[in-house]
């Protein structure tokens, strides 16, 4: 039988969902509808986590959930299935997607290397997953959750500190490493990547790099906490038309909002500017006011860079 069964904390790790996504698509839309525990905690069935994952992947193939919330899990399959064979087609993301077991298999190899603390063993694993997954899963699908789901452990006091520095000195050495040795030197389709003054995350803004180079850019990372005028000098002087920002937190620094303003302004509009990160709702007005443009998936990402492409002299 399909009982209800999952937590809401055991529901996000198998989907990759953040619980606060889950909760919001619940209330918002009503994509799956989960039971009340005695005590009152959701409970989730084994649907429930299929359908969810498959609205997962097909947000993140750029299709919005107020439209396919309520759709049967037949009819995702057959979505998804269309909008996979398309960007085949495009020879913009590899035509078979990995399956939701095969990605926790890796998740799991990965998170018992960072339980025994053996960066080494974690940097095999993420090399076999880069392997099997292929760039845009490994970056969304295995990477996003692993550091989100060691964190939360973290707070709930299931993991220490020492084990989110091993994850995260890892994966941004890994990422690190692909995003400044398979650029895409022959393109002329630029795009500067950094995080502004005051934010010192990396991993958002390598992410977007990683992603950026496997979709054909030539992504120039910068390294953090940079001011507008550096940002604008390296665009300027690499002939890009792009920048990529990646924001964490916090989500309301006023210098912050005025370094956007700035770059904006010397950069000119003929530059688009694309913002990722858990802060950037934040930072909402702001980003209208200069038209940049919000990604918060991998999906986001190719949809955005791949207009920009279209739109670019280059073409």
């Amino acid at each position: 039988m399909n009982e209800p069964k999952h937590p809401i904390q055991v529901v996000a790790r198998r989907t990759g969902l953040n619980p606060d996504v889950i909760r919001a698509w619940e209330r918002r839309y009503q994509a799956v509808i989960p039971q009340r525990a005695s005590n009152g905690r959701r409970l989730y069935s084994d649907t429930d986590v299929e359908k969810l994952t498959l609205l997962r992947r097909a947000t993140s193939a750029g299709r919005r959930i107020g439209d396919i919330a309520g759709e049967s899990s037949d009819d995702l399959y057959s979505l998804i299935e269309t909008d996979e064979l398309a960007a085949a087609k495009a020879r913009i993301i590899p035509s078979t997607r990995p399956s939701t077991g095969s990605v926790m298999e890796h998740f799991e190899e990965c998170l018992d290397a960072i339980t025994a603390m053996n960066s080494s063993h974690l940097k095999s694993c993420l090399i076999k997953a880069d392997k099997a997954l292929g760039i845009p899963f490994l970056l969304e699908d295995l990477l996003r959750p692993l550091i989100s789901h060691v964190r939360d452990e973290c707070r709930r006091g299931n993991m220490r500190q020492c084990h989110e520095r091993v994850a995260t000195a890892t994966v941004r050495s890994y990422m690190y490493n692909l995003a400044t040795s398979e650029n895409s030197t022959e393109s002329h389709h630029n795009l500067i990547v950094s995080t502004p003054v005051g934010q010192h995350y990396d991993l958002i803004a390598l992410r977007m790099a990683v992603a950026a180079n496997f979709y054909g850019w030539n992504a120039i990372y910068l390294g953090t906490d940079l001011a507008p005028e550096e940002i604008a000098y390296a665009c300027k002087q690499t002939q890009s038309y792009t920048i990529a920002l990646g924001i964490a937190s916090p989500a309301d620094d006023p210098h912050l909002a005025n370094a956007l303003r700035e770059l904006k302004i010397k950069v000119g509009s003929n530059v688009s500017l694309l913002v990722g990160g858990n802060a950037v709702t934040g930072y909402t007005e702001v980003l209208q006011e200069i038209d940049a443009i919000s990604v918060q998936t991998m999906g986001e990402l190719r949809m955005e860079l791949d207009r920009l492409k279209r739109l670019s002299p280059y073409n």
